[in-house]
């Protein structure tokens, strides 16, 4: 490995893993730790005698600990909630994914998109890889954009056929940009935010006639219904 690499390393690039490598490893963070040996054959059955021969699940020692898995895990679903994965929601199931957008080559306009997922968060059923060799649609390349919706539309038929447990609180949240809001009362700023389905935050002590000075997320920033927005005073 020489600079370069460890450099590119560092955000992603110059991995060389098959699909099958990237769905083992997902599955062992989803599993707490755990990897489990994948299987194409569940089991097999004599369609003469009626026997029966399972497949048992083979799993390894944890590579993982229990708490950066869950961690992980948890960073996955915000992903899907609040970032580039945002398109792989599905109403009503807790989905945890990475989106990933690979050059292919050196300046040859070529890319590879994915989206690597699991459902559901709390007790993991599914994992999912979507990849796109040369996406070159009017959507683009990046695999948040045209992987992640592929993925969304596949969970949204399976977690169902699994019966995996719905639950109606968990609503898809909507994009929004944020405003500015700096150089407005806190009060006319509150009104908006609480319009917008934003919620705020600011120190004690401060009034409705005080004037907002800064703001976090900045104006302009894409963010979910929901999103704390922390305001400062003077």
């Amino acid at each position: 490995m020489g600079p370069v690499e460890l450099a590119t390393l560092s955000f992603g690039q110059r991995f060389e893993v098959t699909p099958m490598q990237m769905m083992k490893m997902t599955g062992t963070i989803a599993n707490g730790g755990i990897p489990v040996t994948p299987r194409l054959v569940k089991a097999t059955i004599d369609t003469e005698t009626g026997e029966r021969i399972d497949f048992e699940v083979e799993s390894h020692e944890r590579v993982l600990s229990e708490e950066t898995a869950r961690e992980v895990l948890s960073m996955m679903e915000t992903v899907v909630d609040e970032g580039t994965g945002r398109n792989a929601a599905v109403r009503g199931y807790s989905v945890g994914g990475k989106t990933g957008t690979s050059e292919v080559g050196i300046n040859t306009n070529k890319f590879i998109a994915s989206f690597v997922g699991v459902a559901s968060i709390e007790d993991p059923e599914v994992v999912i890889l979507v990849i796109l060799y040369y996406p070159s649609g009017e959507g683009g390349h990046q695999g948040g954009v045209v992987a992640a919706p592929v993925a969304g539309d596949v969970l949204r038929e399976v977690l169902p056929y699994l019966e995996v447990s719905r639950s109606e609180a968990l609503e898809i949240k909507e994009s929004i940009d944020m405003p500015e809001v700096t150089g407005l009362t806190l009060s006319e700023a509150r009104t908006i935010l609480i319009e917008l389905g934003l919620e705020y935050e600011f120190s004690e002590g401060q009034d409705g006639s005080m004037v907002v000075r800064e703001q976090l997320p900045r104006r302009g920033i894409v963010i979910n219904t929901g999103t704390r927005v922390m305001l400062e005073t003077y």
